[in-house]
């Protein structure tokens, strides 16, 4: 089927307040045709101290009507984030994904990151990014926390290399650090530092799956 913007404003309303006790404001609801993404939440600054927020819904795939409202509600959880000044590690990070589990746990929901069902980027169109780019190498820093229950990675430009890991060797939050070279289809996901040091957080087995690439000495 394909969703109509009234039945998205209908799960909206319904979402949240069974989740969100109604603590969000309808944002402007939109319909997309794009294969690249399921759902996209977006903000911009419509006054100085008013901000204007949009859900958008991609009717490019024929989904069953349950999918659709698992990219709802997943874009609300965006939503929500923004909303409350919540602070995340990234995009999808530690606070999302913690939030995300309890409420597909709680209601029966599939909320994801990327997948064919409850995610924002459609997984049909990750996999066939990753075919095209099989042969491309990455530098990740893949580093256990000093905390001993976190992993942690971030991928690094190489002309880079040299000036961050020092600054990671000074990094009290790190207990160890390898550089290593790791396929695209590892670190797509990654954060990518820019300027400021940091990690976004990964599961034990993204951390086994990356120490298994061939490591970079610096």
């Amino acid at each position: 089927m394909i969703i109509t913007i009234s039945e998205v404003k209908e799960q909206f309303d319904k979402w949240n307040g069974t989740i969100f006790n109604n603590e969000l404001p309808t944002p402007t609801f939109e319909l997309m045709h794009t294969k690249r993404l399921l759902g996209q939440f977006r903000w911009r600054r419509i006054a100085s101290d008013k901000l204007g927020y949009t859900i958008r819904i991609s009717t490019f795939y024929d989904r069953p009507f349950g999918l659709y409202v698992d990219t709802i509600v997943h874009e609300m959880l965006h939503y929500y984030i923004k909303f409350k000044g919540i602070k995340d590690t990234s995009s999808h990070g530690r606070e999302w994904k913690s939030m995300a589990r309890k409420i597909s746990r709680e209601y029966g929901l599939n909320i994801t990151r990327t997948s064919p069902t409850g995610g924002g980027v459609s997984q049909n169109v990750l996999e066939k990014a990753a075919e095209k780019r099989v042969a491309k190498f990455e530098y990740a820093i893949v580093c256990r926390m000093r905390d001993g229950i976190h992993w942690g990675a971030a991928v690094v430009p190489l002309g880079k290399i040299n000036a961050v890991v020092p600054r990671f060797r000074d990094w009290k939050a790190v207990r160890e650090f390898k550089v290593v070279k790791a396929p695209w289809n590892l670190t797509y996901s990654l954060r990518h530092l820019r300027t400021a040091i940091g990690v976004g957080y990964i599961t034990k087995e993204q951390y086994g799956e990356l120490l298994n690439c061939k490591e970079v000495g610096v």
